[in-house]
């Protein structure tokens, strides 16, 4: 007499149900994607022989040094008043543009706050490292 078991175990498996979730989780991954707007600054990475569009007597040189120290021009000034002294140079420029220089040492943090700053104004930046 040969016992047979009742329950038997399937070797296949229905792959339809794993396909609709995959495709479902790609067209929500693809539509939250395009959603999501980069919080960028406005900035002009210099080139090799790029061409120059203003003439470089009409902007103002911000340098940062590694003891946290801003200049403008090679005059000393504090964060809180960096905004208010590029506005009085850039004052009646159509495309006001300011280069920010830093050092090796310099955190970035410290470019940051100084990017910052032109963002606020809409000042366009072009970052250059010693």
């Amino acid at each position: 007499m040969a016992l047979k078991p009742r329950n038997r175990v399937l070797d296949n498996f229905a792959m339809s149900g794993m396909t609709d979730i995959v495709f479902l989780l790609l067209i929500f991954f693809m539509l939250t994607s395009t959603l999501i707007a980069p919080n960028a600054l406005k900035m002009l990475l210099p080139s090799r022989g790029q061409v120059t569009v203003q003439s470089e007597s009409n902007i103002p040189t911000v340098t940062i040094h590694s003891s946290s120290r801003i200049t403008v021009d090679g005059r000393t000034v504090s964060l809180g008043e960096l905004g208010t002294v590029l506005d009085a140079r850039l004052q009646g420029i159509a495309e006001p543009t300011i280069r920010v220089i830093t050092s090796p040492s310099v955190t970035v943090g410290d470019a940051v706050k100084i990017m910052n700053v032109a963002a606020e104004r809409d000042y366009t930046v072009v970052l250059k490292q010693l």
